[in-house]
């Protein structure tokens, strides 16, 4: 009768009925079904890499989707086991992949119901228009929630400083933000470029209420973000050379910072973080005052984003950015984009109207 059963039900997207079988036979069956869901978001994402063009994460996920929810409708039928919850987690993490905020919603929740232990392993996760956030360690939902408001109000910060247009090292792609509790923050928060499909930055945190910056040992979370940001939307020289010596991340970064605190300093969200009493741009012009911009160390390269920034102001150095990702002829390293200063001046002189500012652009980078 249990051989009738399965021959009934073969195939990779069959609802096996898990009564009298064996734990191989569910195993096999799970491993299968999340094979196939893992398939769908891969073969997705690697033909939207190939071709992006226009189309948004959110046309994305109607890829494929009926595949995807027969898939995971069975193995949300099967019953719980090791084995079970073992392949809902990796359908979780694919979810991610393809910011399927309501898959990953039915996948946490039958664990919860499971009491698994994959259910800690794949935390909680959210999805807004520009973003996913993956919370660990023990972050609830309401957590990233508010984490959420502060990414979209940084973001905004950057729309309205700079208006760069495109983020995700992959066009069309959410940025991710992997968000985690730690006691100690031992490693400071970072962009990881190695992720094939999108672009994501690491981000420890210690507080599981609210994000407080800086820390009580002085890690500047707030800034920390805004810093990395700057780093998804440019690295500077190639895989040997790093040509603006770590400046550009912390210029925009300050930037950013100095420009919510003059516009939101009274937000909700924006009372945890003190960060602007000790990285703004005035901070850095004071410091450098007697500096020669360049591009020879840290210092000279941030004399020299500052002095831009006055001369010709930030909309149009993210214009000039902006120009050279239309035109997409820059070196590219796993996707992620490396911008050089020769480029940059190019995108001034395509972009930049203002005669004067554009002979200031000459005298700065020649």
């Amino acid at each position: 009768m249990i051989r009738a059963r399965c021959a009934r039900f073969a195939g990779p997207l069959a609802v096996v009925v898990a009564l009298g079988l064996a734990p191989g036979a569910i195993r096999a069956q799970a491993d299968r079904l999340a094979d196939a869901y893992e398939k769908s978001v891969r073969d997705v994402n690697e033909a939207h890499l190939r071709k992006p063009g226009d189309t948004t994460e959110d046309a994305l996920a109607q890829r494929g989707a009926r595949e995807r929810q027969r898939a995971l409708d069975a193995l949300l039928r099967l019953e719980a086991s090791e084995a079970v919850d073992a392949a809902l987690l990796r359908c979780g993490e694919a979810a991610l992949d393809l910011a399927l905020g309501d898959d990953f919603a039915r996948i946490r929740t039958q664990l919860v119901t499971h009491g698994a232990t994959q259910r800690e392993q794949l935390g909680t996760a959210l999805v807004r228009p520009r973003f996913v956030l993956r919370g660990l360690g023990g972050l609830d939902d309401d957590y990233l929630q508010r984490f959420a408001d502060v990414f979209d109000a940084i973001l905004t910060g950057y729309d309205e400083v700079f208006g760069f247009d495109e983020w995700s090292k992959v066009p069309g792609k959410k940025l991710r933000v992997r968000v985690h509790l730690v006691e100690q923050v031992t490693a400071p928060p970072h962009f990881a470029p190695e992720f094939p499909w999108h672009s994501e930055i690491d981000f420890p945190v210690i507080d599981p209420n609210e994000l407080t910056s800086p820390t009580a040992d002085g890690k500047f979370l707030f800034y920390g973000l805004c810093h990395e940001l700057g780093h998804v939307i440019a690295m500077w020289g190639d895989r040997d050379r790093e040509e603006d010596h770590h400046a550009w991340a912390h210029y925009t970064g300050c930037a950013i910072v100095d420009h919510l605190a003059a516009t939101h300093g009274d937000a909700e969200w924006m009372k945890p973080s003190r960060d602007g009493r000790w990285r703004s741009p005035r901070i850095e012009r004071e410091r450098l005052a007697d500096s020669t911009p360049g591009t020879g160390d840290r210092d000279a390269v941030l004399k020299l984003l500052l002095d831009l920034h006055d001369a010709v102001g930030p909309r149009a150095i993210g214009t000039a950015l902006n120009w050279q990702d239309a035109k997409d002829r820059r070196l590219r390293i796993n996707r992620v984009r490396y911008d050089s200063f020769g480029e940059l001046r190019e995108g001034f002189e395509r972009t930049l109207r203002d005669r004067a500012g554009l002979a200031r652009v000459r005298a700065l980078l020649p």
